[in-house]
C-alpha cells in the first residue's frame, strides 16, 4: 500500500549511472551495521540472486531496476551501502528456473555456508556454485569494475571447513 512509502527516504548515490535516487527504507538508513543474508538461487531475469542483488529489498520501487537497466542498478547500489557482512545461504540452492518455476528437480543439496566482507566476492564465489562464469554475470563485472568488492578469487584468503 502507498502509505507504506511513509517507511522510505529517497537518498543520492553518488557514482551511480543509472539508479541515481531510490528511495530506501529507513531500516537501512538507521542500522548500525548491515548483515546481508542472501539464498543462492538461480533467476530468470538476472540470472543469478546472491548478496548484490538481495539489497533491491530495501528500495521501494524496484520496478525502476528493471526500466533503467537491472544489473546496472544492483550494481548502483551496492554503491551507496555495502554490508558490514555477507551470509551467503548456499546449502539447498535453486539451480535453474528460479525464482517462481523451480521443482524439485531443480534443486541441488550444496550443504555450504559462504561469509565474506567482499559483496562482489562473495557473489562471485555463489556464480561458481551456480556454474557460472562470474565474469559473465554483468552486475558483479560491474561492481568490480566500480570498486565495490573484488571478483578475482585467486589469492584470496578462502577456507573451508567442513563439518
Amino acid at each position: 500500500p502507498s502509505e507504506d512509502l511513509k517507511y522510505y527516504q529517497k537518498v543520492t548515490i553518488p557514482g551511480a549511472e543509472k539508479l541515481k535516487e531510490p528511495q530506501v527504507h529507513e531500516a537501512l538508513l538507521e542500522a548500525e551495521v548491515l548483515i546481508n543474508v542472501p539464498v543462492l538461487k538461480h533467476h530468470f531475469a538476472s540470472q543469478l540472486t546472491i548478496a548484490m542483488k538481495n539489497l533491491m529489498g530495501v528500495v521501494w520501487d524496484r520496478g525502476e531496476y528493471h526500466g533503467k537497466g537491472l544489473h546496472e542498478c544492483i550494481a548502483d547500489f551496492c554503491l551507496y551501502r555495502k554490508p558490514d557482512l555477507n551470509v551467503l545461504d548456499a546449502y539447498l540452492v535453486t539451480m535453474k528456473n528460479g525464482p517462481q518455476s523451480a521443482r524439485a528437480e531443480d534443486r541441488s543439496l550444496q550443504k555450504t555456508l559462504l561469509l565474506s566482507r567482499d559483496i562482489v566476492a562473495i557473489d562471485a564465489a555463489g556464480a561458481k556454485i551456480l556454474g557460472m562464469d562470474p565474469e559473465k554475470i554483468l552486475h558483479i563485472k560491474l561492481g568490480h569494475e566500480k570498486k565495490i568488492g573484488n571478483m578475482n578469487l585467486e589469492g584470496r584468503n578462502i577456507k573451508r571447513i567442513t563439518l
